[in-house]
């Protein structure tokens, strides 16, 4: 067996990958979602800008390819940081494919001055189903520690019935009050609210509880903007957006959005909601929660499903999700080495 790094140009060799994350989370994780395909293979031709990605794969001897991991680096930002996640097929976990990889994605970090590495491993959680832990026995005795634990849960699309969501909805208006505009779209940010979107997306990591992670504030620009918007085109996904704004400034001070992806009908992914930390207190993440979920099923009727994760320490956003009908089905641990 070897390792071999592949890229856009290896067609044979990304079908396999395919094949292999599909037969992966078949056996692993077939309560979620994940990645549909138009999706992943855009990964192999368009990154966000800010990034450096590789592909490596464990062949046989025949060049049948038994795993694949992607590695991710930020290049603005976060020098010391590298990012993988790995997959095995499960008819080849017994043939050393996964130790074999793990050693050369962590040797290709270290060779690149990247001294925290970060991968995500599902892991069982209070309720839901089991998960082998074998990987996380893996990493542990690798010396990999666990940094931060997020909780994944579903919500149907309509949770509250109409007479409820409207209840919650109103509360959550008149506690907002008049000092902000809600105002909502799909796909890429108006024009006039660039710049102040990205001043919000610029506060993510510095917001969003990370556990250990130590990670900096990826500062975000019109240009970067709009170069990760070309990417979701790309990739077929489309954002559903609802943001509040502040009336006296003009300026966005709560966002959340959700993620659709082409060739998945039925799921929808929610991405960040965030509330700046001097507007908090307003009920602004609840109510752009509801009123997207409003925007949501008028612009795709067919989502049966969101999905969410939160930091299991992120107790605010928690009790939100909670009220929203959002139900635990797993965990992801995310573990980091440290050189």
């Amino acid at each position: 067996m070897s390792i071999i790094e592949f890229s856009a140009d290896d067609a044979v060799l990304i079908d396999r990958a395919f094949a292999i994350l599909i037969a992966a989370h078949d056996a692993d994780t077939p309560e979620n979602p994940t990645y549909p395909e138009r999706y992943f293979r855009t990964l192999f031709t368009h990154v966000f800008p800010g990034r450096e990605r590789y592909w490596f794969a464990a062949v046989d001897e025949e060049g049948q390819a038994l795993a694949w991991a992607r590695t991710d680096f930020f290049t603005d930002d976060n020098p010391e940081l590298a990012f993988y996640e790995q997959y095995v097929h499960p008819d080849h976990r017994t043939a050393g494919a996964d130790a074999l990889l793990r050693d050369h994605v962590e040797s290709f970090c270290a060779s690149r001055n990247r001294t925290t590495v970060l991968t995500t491993v599902s892991v069982h959680w209070e309720g839901g189903p089991d998960r082998d832990d074998a990987v996380v026995n893996d990493l542990e005795a690798r010396g990999y520690t666990r940094a931060l634990t997020t909780v994944n849960r579903r919500s149907p699309a309509d949770p509250l019935g109409t007479e409820t969501e409207e209840r919650i909805y109103r509360e959550a208006l008149a506690k907002a009050g008049d000092a902000y505009e809600v105002r909502q779209w799909t796909g890429p940010v108006p024009e006039e609210l660039v710049d102040t979107m990205c001043r919000m997306q610029t506060m993510i990591y510095s917001e969003v509880p990370m556990g250990e992670v130590e990670i900096e504030p990826e500062v975000i620009t019109p240009e970067k903007l709009r170069a990760k918007e070309a990417v979701n085109a790309e990739e077929g996904r489309t954002k559903v957006v609802s943001v509040a704004i502040e009336r006296a400034t003009g300026e966005i001070q709560a966002w959340t959005e959700l993620n659709l992806d082409d060739g998945d009908i039925v799921n929808s992914m929610q991405g960040i909601t965030i509330v700046d930390p001097a507007h908090r207190g307003h009920r602004l993440g609840l109510l752009l929660k509801l009123a997207n979920l409003r925007l949501l099923r008028e612009h795709s009727p067919t989502t049966q499903w969101i999905w969410t994760d939160n930091a299991d320490v992120n107790a605010p956003m928690i009790a939100i999700n909670e009220l929203l009908g959002y139900a635990t089905v797993d965990a992801n641990a995310e573990y980091q080495l440290k050189g």
